[in-house]
This record gives C-alpha cells, structure tokens and sequence, in this order.
C-alpha cells in the first residue's frame, strides 16, 4: 500500500466520528488537520531516521469494533483492576465502591460527558504532538480512563490497567487522561497485551497533569504480541514542587515507539524516568525521552538501559532541554546497552540543549558486550557460562529496579523480565 493511500485510510476512519461537544469536535478537526499534515513518519524525518514503518503501512489497521470481548487472565499481583479489552472498558462498575472519596475512575468518554469542564481544560495540554501517528490518537480518541484526585488526597493502591488485544488487523487508540490536584499522590501501572502471533496495532497516548506538591509514578509494561505494532507516548506536565516517576519496562512487539516527554512547568520540580528494554530475534524497539526544563531549580534523571541479541534493533534518542529562565537545572542522562549477539544493533543519542549558565547537566551513553575478564572469572569458580551471563546481567539491571520502590511490583516486573530473557 502506498503511504498516501494509508493516509486516506486512517483519515476516513477518523472523519467517520460522530462528537457532539463543540470543543471535542474542533480537537478532533484540528487533530485530522495535523495527521494530514504530518503524515505517517518516514525515515526522512530526523526523529525517525532509524525506525522504519515500511511493513506498517503494508498494513490496514481498522479501529476495533464493540462486538468482540475476550477477557485475559490479570496476573499483576497488587492493585484496583480495569482491563481496556479489545477497545472496550471493563471493570469501572465495580471500582467505586473501593475509591476514596472525590476520586474519579471513569471511561473518557464518560467523563467527558460527566465533567466536560475538567477534561476541556486539560485534553491535549501535555501532549505537544510531534508526529502523525499521535494527531491519529487524538482524531480516533476511542477509549481510556479518565482519573482525578481532589486536593491532598493520596491515593494509596496502585490503580492497574491492562491492555488487551486478540482479534487480527485490528487498530486500538488508547487516551489515559490523569489529573492531579496540589498535594496529591498515585501510581498508574499499564500493562499492555496481546494474544501470541496476533497482528495488530495499539496506539497509546498518557496524559499526566501534576499539580503542585502531587506525587505521580507511572509504570509501564509493554509484553505486545511479538506480531504487533505498538506506538506510545507518555506527556508530562508538572508543577511547583510536583515529583513524577516514570518506568518502563518493554519486551515485546514487533516494532515498537515509546516516547516520554515530561514538561517541568513550576519550580523545585523532579522527574525520573527509568526504562529497561530487551529485544530479541528481530524486534525493533525505539525509545524517545525529553525532559523540558522551562524554569529555575528543577531535577530531573533519565536512565535506561537495553538488552539485544539475535538480530534485533533498538534505538534510544534522549533530550534535556534547558530554556534561557532555567537557572540551576540538575539533569543527569544515561543510556547502557548490552549486545548479547554480533548480529544485534543499536542507535544511540544523548542530547543537551542548554541555553542559560549555572547549570549541572551530564550525560552519557555505552554499547558493548559482557566483561570477557568477568565471565573467565567465574568459570574458574565453577560457575557455568549460562549461569556468569545471568549474574553479569543482573548486576548491569540492579540500579533500574532500584528506583522502583514497591518491592512486590519489583519482584513480580523481575519475573516477566526473567521469562523474556529465559528465551533468547
């Protein structure tokens, strides 16, 4: 299929809405507007230029359909449960009765029509769109979760979604809106899914509004089908003393783009994001993380780290932007890779962009393969090479599951890291 013959595709299907709310429906306008003016990326765009969507758009993605509802086995062990199955809300009926007061749970579209003027002032607001496929999330804006804490409520239980798809050729656009009022906290933990060998797309966009003083730690666990297709983003803003946490775990898809932008809006603001991804056979996993650092005495920390073998590709681009008013910024920026094969490959940029004095920034990025020294010396231990990769391995992970502070989460994230790494 020809790229302008897909877009005509995704644009019909997203012309097709029917919205009723006249702001929705110039969002939805302007969001067409944007796809048909960026258009699906190419490798001629810079932030593209080593992920591919040739066998993408070979493809005919249709949105999913409400008729078609399988429910899979929920095996995250903490947690309040709602699986978005196939594009339909599961589980919001039963949630009410284990949420504290004046907190708000509710479908998108629900809570668009419950408390239009929440979501007018803040849809879209974190999210700078910088390619189609994004403007496509918000033109289709099918389903997701709106979330709401009042002020100085602290939300103790994780609040756990799991993502799941198992019907061929099917496309489903995911918007998670959560707003967080001055002296809040919660964790919001994704788990995206799919049935083995199925060929589908997810398009997923996480809007989070930090107030001040709120606390937000949001985890991400992307276990795709090896089939799939998978385009993410994650868009932050924060406010004045506002702490927001995010990891990311990725292990599957066939191709998959994550990107996390987090946008430091009000001073003594803190982020950290952390990713961990592991790649096998011929998978491509492409990671994007920008901080932006708009005023004075901000933090922020990104450090991820990547495994490949077999013939797998991956590509990390991390930006810390420091603006002209951004005063003593300390932002640290790290990104390791181990290639466990000679076939496997990765693309590598650390960027800064500074434009004021009196800052503390650094950044770094490595790609190599296990210590030769390190592995002889445990074979003259009597330690098997399988067994020596394993140690070296968790030793290269231990401080990326060390910024994860519920150690139960910890312990069950290893597990499905283990059983990923257990087959390659």
């Amino acid at each position: 299929m020809k790229m302008h013959d897909l877009i005509e595709f995704y644009k019909e299907q997203a012309e097709n809405r029917q919205l009723q709310l006249p702001w929705l429906r110039r969002l939805h306008e302007e969001a067409i507007v944007d796809f048909e003016r960026l258009q699906i990326p190419t490798r001629s765009d810079e932030e593209w230029k080593y992920t591919t969507l040739e066998l993408f758009a070979q493809q005919k993605f249709t949105r999913a359909n409400a008729l078609q509802l399988n429910m899979p086995t929920i095996d995250v062990p903490i947690g309040i449960h709602i699986t978005i199955a196939n594009g339909q809300v599961v589980g919001l009926d039963e949630l009410a009765a284990q949420l504290p007061s004046g907190v708000i749970i509710e479908s998108l579209a629900q809570a668009i029509i419950n408390h239009p003027d929440k979501i007018q002032a803040v849809l879209g607001r974190a999210l700078t769109v910088s390619h189609g496929l994004q403007a496509l999330n918000t033109a289709m804006l099918q389903c997701g979760l709106f979330i709401y804490l009042p002020e100085q409520l602290q939300l103790t239980t994780p609040v756990v979604v799991t993502h799941w798809q198992d019907v061929s050729n099917q496309a489903v656009y995911v918007r998670h809106l959560v707003l967080a009022e001055s002296g809040s906290a919660m964790s919001l933990i994704e788990d995206y899914r799919g049935a083995s060998d199925c060929v589908y797309f997810t398009n997923t966009v996480t809007e989070i509004m930090a107030a001040s003083h709120s606390q937000v730690t949001h985890i991400k666990l992307q276990r795709e089908s090896e089939s799939a297709y998978h385009i993410g983003c994650l868009a932050v803003e924060q406010g004045r003393h506002s702490a927001v946490q995010s990891h990311v775990l990725s292990l599957g898809s066939q191709l998959a783009r994550s990107d996390t932008n987090i946008r430091l809006a009000g001073e003594y603001a803190a982020c950290v994001i952390n990713g961990i991804y592991v790649a096998a056979n011929s998978q491509h996993l492409d990671h994007h993380t920008s901080v932006l650092h708009n005023v004075p005495n901000c933090q922020s920390m990104q450090d991820y780290k990547g495994i490949l073998t077999g013939h797998a590709r991956a590509v990390f681009n991390g930006k810390i932007i420091v603006a002209h008013d951004a005063s003593h910024t300390d932002a640290l920026q790290y990104n390791k890779n181990l290639l466990l094969s000679k076939s496997a490959e990765v693309d590598t940029k650390p960027q800064l962009e500074i434009f004021t004095d009196d800052i503390n920034c650094k950044h770094g990025a490595t790609v190599g393969c296990l210590d030769e020294d390190a592995l002889f010396y445990l074979a003259t231990r009597g330690i098997d090479h399988a067994e020596a990769m394993r140690y070296l391995i968790d030793a290269f992970m231990i401080d990326n599951w060390s910024y994860i502070t519920e150690l139960s989460l910890v312990a069950w994230l290893q597990s499905i890291f283990n059983q990923k790494m257990a087959v390659i």
